[in-house]
């Protein structure tokens, strides 16, 4: 059975969900998201999995500055079953002690990156993470996330996130960057760290459908090859993605 066990509400658009689910709970890894269809009139909508409870078979997902789905946020309750919830689905992000890794992530596009600072922290990483775009709606996400980072920095637009991952670059030897959020902001960071020789890890934040690959619209250049973020990615080699040929998509068709 998959329904809601509980929902813990940060503000009119941003809200945790805690699902039940023991076949997700028990097999999901960092980098993993799910395809939940809230109600029958709803279409599947894509979640990262934040966070894991196996002993409660339990996942959490966070619905976060949703303004489309505040009418659903205000519906939800405890209890409700969800008529179709498929996951976890994509590939677990890679998980070692890589040494110094910078975690970079927009306001809205922060979640995904979520679970990979928790899961990098608890294998001996130094993680530093940058939260763009912070305002009073994001005081969430940096209490998720900053228990789990060894230094956590602000920036009020995208041209100062990448100024503030440069600075880091600077100052001490980095790793690995992992980021998400907007696709100039990533690319911006790749051509950087591209330069310095420092892998570079992006997990996209693409549109989806069906997240098993039929539709084919969240496909991507990697490598000169066409990959399907839901099946192949969500993470990526940032320094192989085609972020110019993503651009160009995403002026025509977003």
């Amino acid at each position: 059975m998959n329904r809601i066990k509980q929902i813990i509400r940060h503000s009119a658009h941003t809200a945790e969900v805690v699902i039940e689910s023991a076949s997700v709970a028990t097999s999901a890894r960092p980098g993993h998201f799910v395809m939940i269809r809230f109600s029958e009139d709803l279409p599947r909508i894509p979640f990262t999995i934040i966070a894991t409870d196996p002993e409660n078979s339990t996942f959490t997902i966070l619905i976060h500055k949703g303004e489309r789905l505040t009418h659903l946020i205000d519906s939800l309750e405890p209890g409700r079953e969800l008529p179709n919830l498929l996951g976890p689905l994509g590939q677990a992000f890679e998980v070692k002690n890589y040494g110094t890794v910078i975690c970079i992530g927009d306001g809205v596009g922060f979640v995904p990156v979520l679970p990979i600072i928790k899961a990098l922290k608890s294998v001996g990483c130094r993680v530093i993470t940058v939260l763009s775009e912070f305002t009073e709606q994001n005081t969430c996400l940096r209490s998720m996330a900053e228990p789990y980072s060894d230094q956590l920095l602000h920036s009020a637009s995208v041209d100062e996130a990448v100024e503030r991952v440069r600075s880091v670059i600077d100052s001490e030897p980095v790793n690995l960057v992992v980021m998400t959020g907007p696709t100039d902001m990533m690319k911006m960071i790749a051509d950087t760290t591209r330069l310095r020789g420092i892998p570079s890890r992006c997990i996209l934040n693409m549109i989806m459908l069906d997240g098993v690959g039929i539709c084919g619209i969240c496909r991507v250049m990697v490598d000169g090859k066409r990959k399907l973020t839901c099946i192949d990615g969500p993470t990526f080699d940032a320094h192989l993605v085609d972020f110019e040929q993503l651009l160009n998509r995403q002026r025509n068709y977003v």
